[in-house]
């Protein structure tokens, strides 16, 4: 399973929710930026991916200015590297915005799987509005996670 996540206190929620709903049993993996994720399903098959759809460009090495600028849809770049390698998972997607830009028009977040899924060929599941500390989000990925796993 792959994270890909990219604010600690978000990782550090997100981590326990999974790690919850697995009881510790699966093998989680961590990157937190699109050429880490790139990199990551360029090196190996993920069965599931809980994916932030705004990321830096770069992992930081030492300090935050060499990330480059956060891309508000880092997310889909993840999604083309998936096809572009003819790789499909399941993919959850986790964002702080109601709306995803894409192809120039806001697609409600409750849209979004359908659109991507279709456009990406994965099997994006469902969408997280993540909301900073609430008990929505374990709520939101354990529903996620028990309809779709």
């Amino acid at each position: 399973m792959l994270l890909v996540e990219d604010e600690p206190h978000k990782k550090e929620e997100l981590t326990a929710s999974l790690q919850g709903f697995f009881a510790g049993g699966a093998e989680l993996e961590h990157v937190d930026s699109v050429s880490a994720a790139y990199s990551a399903v360029s090196e190996r098959d993920y069965d599931l991916i809980i994916l932030d759809m705004a990321l830096p460009t770069f992992t930081a090495e030492g300090d935050a200015a060499g990330r480059g600028y956060d891309q508000a849809q880092g997310g889909v770049e993840v999604l083309r590297a998936l096809k572009s390698r003819n790789l499909r998972a399941k993919i959850i997607i986790i964002t702080q915005y109601p709306d995803i830009t894409f192809g120039g028009k806001r697609l409600k977040l409750t849209e979004a799987p359908k659109v991507l899924s279709r456009r990406y060929n994965q099997d994006v599941v469902g969408s997280v509005l993540y909301k900073y500390r609430s008990p929505s989000n374990h709520t939101k990925l354990t529903a996620l996670l028990k309809k779709f796993l």
